[in-house]
């Protein structure tokens, strides 16, 4: 069974996604890198800093709404989704969500709409070698 986890992020910081999910970043991003411009703040502007809300939903439709509305509300700038199966996490046996490697980025557009961009995540050296291990 596959889920959908959303995360809608605001204001303005370079590292919220590039340290933590580089796959989240729109290809422009990732090649103005250094070059991009930079906001007073010193951040870069429609990169995100935090999370203001995020959900699980059984259909991708409904978590794009869910983010859809986040953006349209004015208080994100990005909404993240991926798609993720439960897990068992070793050693404890908790219950998690593994991602499976495949997610879709939600912008606002000029015009007021939003655009989703599908991205994929590259698993790491070794993650093969770990059942259920993907690009964590």
């Amino acid at each position: 069974m596959i889920f959908y986890a959303w995360t809608a992020l605001s204001d303005s910081d370079p590292a919220a996604l590039g340290d933590s999910d580089p796959g989240a970043l729109s290809d422009s991003d990732q090649a103005m890198g250094d070059a991009a411009p930079t906001a007073p703040d010193g951040g870069r502007p429609g990169l995100p800093r935090s999370s203001v809300a995020m959900g699980i939903s059984d259909d991708r439709g409904r978590a794009m709404k869910a983010g859809e509305e986040t953006l349209g509300s004015g208080r994100a700038v990005v909404v993240v989704i991926e798609a993720v199966r439960p897990a068992m996490a070793p050693r404890t046996l908790a219950p998690c969500y593994v991602r499976t490697g495949v997610g879709w980025l939600g912008r606002c557009t000029a015009a007021g709409e939003v655009s989703w961009d599908r991205f994929f995540i590259r698993g790491r050296p070794g993650d093969l070698e770990v059942p259920g291990r993907m690009g964590s």
